[in-house]
């Protein structure tokens, strides 16, 4: 039996699970310690409680991640989508397939090495049985919330309200991207960063489409980019069948 036993989905949740969310867990227990520590006793140590709550955090997502790494390489089938999905949820570094990782026997480094070897490979599409046929996408504004859906990823396409249905074939370039906004500093005068904001884009009979993820209620980009692709995916199978 082969050990590609879990789908891309299934991974990115468990590296949550295991990295991200205690993790987190570490960062916010941080200044409870700290004030619990100076109602208890003032000291000047107190002021260590913060930067070492922080590292602790950071080693253990180290830690976590480098074994979930080895885990999800050697589980999952479709490892470049893997690899994918991985980096849009910050699970691991972008462009970091062949890198090494922290906090591994050499014994460890050696077995993601073999397994960085599936790179080379060339991608097979990989179908996830759990994904639906038809996925629903809401607006996440007050007045939209519980309306018709936005869009709507399907076998055949995206239909997007009120734009209509836009086929694969039709499509081109679909991705998340991130867009990075400035605006003018009162104070020198010069164009500042302003954040970032992440985009659905995809092309269309000579049309560019950008829709931004804030306004999408319960999607992630992972996700969103998961679902691109097993769509577009069974779409293409279903053109080999002909």
């Amino acid at each position: 039996m082969s050990t590609y036993d879990y789908t891309v989905q299934q991974a990115i949740d468990r590296g949550l699970k295991v990295i991200s969310q205690p993790a987190k867990i570490i960062l916010y227990l941080t200044p409870v310690a700290f004030i619990l520590l100076l109602v208890l006793h003032f000291s000047v140590l107190n002021l260590l409680a913060i930067p070492v709550g922080i590292l602790l955090s950071t080693i253990y997502s180290a830690w976590a991640t480098a074994r979930w790494r080895l885990w999800a390489y050697s589980h999952v089938s479709n490892i470049d989508q893997l690899q994918r999905s991985a980096e849009l949820a910050g699970l691991l570094m972008i462009q970091s397939y062949d890198k090494d990782s922290l906090f591994m026997s050499r014994r460890q480094r050696q077995t993601l090495k073999s397994l960085q070897n599936r790179f080379q490979d060339e991608p097979v599409f990989i179908d996830d049985p759990s994904v639906p046929d038809e996925t629903h996408i809401f607006c996440g504004t007050f007045f939209s919330a519980a309306r018709q859906p936005i869009i709507t990823l399907k076998k055949n396409g995206i239909q997007l309200n009120p734009d209509g249905v836009f086929t694969w074939d039709q499509i081109s370039d679909e991705r998340i991207i991130q867009k990075t906004f400035s605006r003018m500093s009162a104070n020198t005068g010069e164009n500042i960063r302003a954040g970032t904001k992440d985009f659905l884009r995809f092309e269309c009979a000579g049309q560019l489409f950008e829709i931004p993820l804030s306004s999408l209620l319960g999607i992630t980009k992972w996700k969103l980019d998961l679902l691109l692709y097993i769509y577009r995916g069974r779409f293409m199978l279903t053109q080999q069948k002909r």
